[in-house]
C-alpha cells in the first residue's frame, strides 16, 4: 500500500514539473527602433539609399492640345475675282515667302494697269508743264525787272511779273503733287490685286497688258488647305490656299484653378506625345489666361515649343509639365520612402544593426521623388523598400 502511494506522488511531481517548464507568450511593444536580429525572410528585402543634396524643380502637371499658331497661320484668296489660270503648290508643299501660288486672269487687272500707266503718263505731263511754266514766268520776271532797272516801265510791272512767277512755281508744285498721289494710289491697287513691285515697274516696257494677276504667300510654311482647280472662277471671299508654319507650335493646357499661383509666363515646360514615347519635348509659358472655365474649373495656359522637325502635328494631344520651383541643393528622396502613421509623415533610417523611426515635413514633388524640409539630413541612410514591414513590426501587436 504505501509503495502504490508513492508511486502516485512521483507521478504528480512529473506533471507539475513539465507544466513548470512551459513559457507564456510574450506581448511586443511600440517602438521607434526594429532590431534586424528580429526580423524574418520578408524582412530582409530591404533597400536603402544615401540621402545626399541635389536639385530639384516642382511642376504642375496638365492636358493640352497642341495648336498652329494664329500669327504663322495665312489664309490666302483674292482681292477680286478671277479665273485660275495656273497652280503651283498644292497640299503638303512646302512655300517661302513670296513665292507664287497660282495665277489668275481678271479684267479689272487690265483696268488697274490701265489706270496705273495713265497716272505714271500724267506725272510726267505735270512735270513737263511745270517746267515750261516755270521757264516762261522766270523769262518774264527776268526781262521786265531788267526794263525796269533801265526806267523802262513801271515798278508795278516788275511786281506782276513777280507775282506771276511765284504763282507758276505754285501751281506746278501742286500739280506735281496731286499726279504723284494719284500714281501711288494706282500702284497700290495694282500690288492688292497680286502684282509684285518689278512686275508694276515692268508695266512702262511693256508692249501690252497683262490680264492676270498672282497669289503668293505671306509666309515660310506648308500648304494644308487648296481649294482651288484650274478653270475655277473665284471671288474676293474664297480661301483658296492656307498655309501654316509649323516651326514652332502652341500648345494650350488646362491647369486646375488650385495650381494657378505656381504658374507664371516664362517657365519651362516639358511635353510628350502618345505618338512619339520616350522623347520629351521643351517649351515655354507665354499665356495665361485671365478666365477660368466654369466648367472644369480649369485656365488655359499657352506653351510655345520649338518644331524644326515638324514631329508636333496640330491637334495632337499632350501632356505637360510646367516647371514652377527650382531648388539648386535639396534633399529628396524616392516617395515610397515615406510612409502615412496616423497622419504623419515618416521614414525609416538605417543606425548601425537597427532601423530608426523619423517623421519628416514633405516639400515639393518632382516625378517618384519628393523634397524632405525638416527630418532627414545629408549622409543619413534611408529605407526605401521593405518600410512597410518595418512599419508593421514597430506596432504594438494585439
Amino acid at each position: 500500500m504505501s509503495q502504490r502511494r508513492l508511486l502516485l506522488l512521483m507521478i504528480s511531481v512529473t506533471v507539475l514539473c513539465g507544466a513548470c517548464k512551459r513559457s507564456t507568450p510574450a506581448t511586443n511593444t511600440a517602438s521607434t527602433q526594429v532590431s534586424p536580429g528580429s526580423q524574418t525572410a520578408a524582412d530582409k528585402a530591404i533597400e536603402t539609399e544615401i540621402v545626399t543634396a541635389a536639385p530639384i524643380s516642382g511642376e504642375v502637371t496638365a492636358t493640352g492640345k497642341v495648336q498652329a499658331p494664329e500669327d504663322r497661320t495665312a489664309v490666302i484668296g483674292p482681292v477680286n475675282e478671277g479665273r485660275i489660270v495656273k497652280l503651283y503648290a498644292g497640299q503638303g508643299s512646302r512655300v517661302r515667302k513670296g513665292q507664287r501660288l497660282a495665277e489668275l486672269e481678271s479684267a479689272d487687272i487690265d483696268q488697274a494697269e490701265a489706270d496705273y500707266l495713265k497716272a505714271l503718263a500724267d506725272v510726267e505731263n505735270a512735270r513737263r508743264s511745270a517746267a515750261a511754266e516755270i521757264k516762261l514766268a522766270q523769262q518774264t520776271y527776268d526781262r521786265t525787272k531788267a526794263l525796269y532797272e533801265k526806267t523802262v516801265v513801271p515798278g508795278k510791272n516788275l511786281q506782276s511779273a513777280e507775282r506771276d512767277l511765284e504763282v507758276a512755281k505754285a501751281t506746278a508744285e501742286s500739280n506735281i503733287a496731286s499726279t504723284k498721289a494719284a500714281l501711288v494710289a494706282a500702284r497700290r491697287h495694282l500690288l492688292i490685286l497680286g502684282l509684285t513691285d518689278p512686275a508694276i515697274d515692268a508695266l512702262g516696257t511693256k508692249a501690252g497688258l497683262a490680264a492676270t494677276f498672282a497669289l503668293n504667300s505671306p509666309i515660310d510654311g506648308t500648304v494644308v488647305e487648296r481649294n482651288a482647280t484650274i478653270g475655277a472662277t473665284v471671288g474676293p471671299d474664297a480661301n483658296v490656299f492656307k498655309i501654316i508654319d509649323t516651326s514652332r507650335v502652341w500648345v494650350d493646357a488646362n491647369v486646375f484653378e488650385k495650381d494657378l499661383s505656381r504658374v507664371r509666363v516664362g517657365q519651362g515646360v516639358k511635353l510628350s506625345v502618345t505618338a512619339f514615347p520616350g522623347t520629351t519635348f521643351s517649351g515655354r509659358v507665354i499665356f495665361i489666361n485671365t478666365v477660368v472655365d466654369p466648367d472644369s474649373r480649369t485656365v488655359k495656359v499657352r506653351t510655345e515649343v520649338p518644331n524644326p522637325d515638324g514631329r508636333l502635328k496640330p491637334e495632337m494631344f499632350a501632356n505637360i509639365e510646367i516647371v514652377t520651383d527650382v531648388k539648386g541643393a535639396a534633399i529628396s528622396i524616392p516617395q515610397s520612402a515615406v510612409l502615412d502613421d496616423n497622419g504623419k509623415n515618416i521614414v525609416f533610417v538605417a543606425d548601425g544593426n537597427t532601423y530608426t523611426q523619423r517623421q519628416v515635413q514633405l516639400g515639393i514633388k518632382n516625378g517618384d521623388r519628393v523634397e524632405i524640409i525638416d527630418g532627414l539630413n545629408s549622409g543619413d541612410k534611408v529605407v526605401t523598400k521593405g518600410n512597410y514591414l518595418l512599419l508593421q513590426q514597430s506596432r504594438p501587436q494585439q
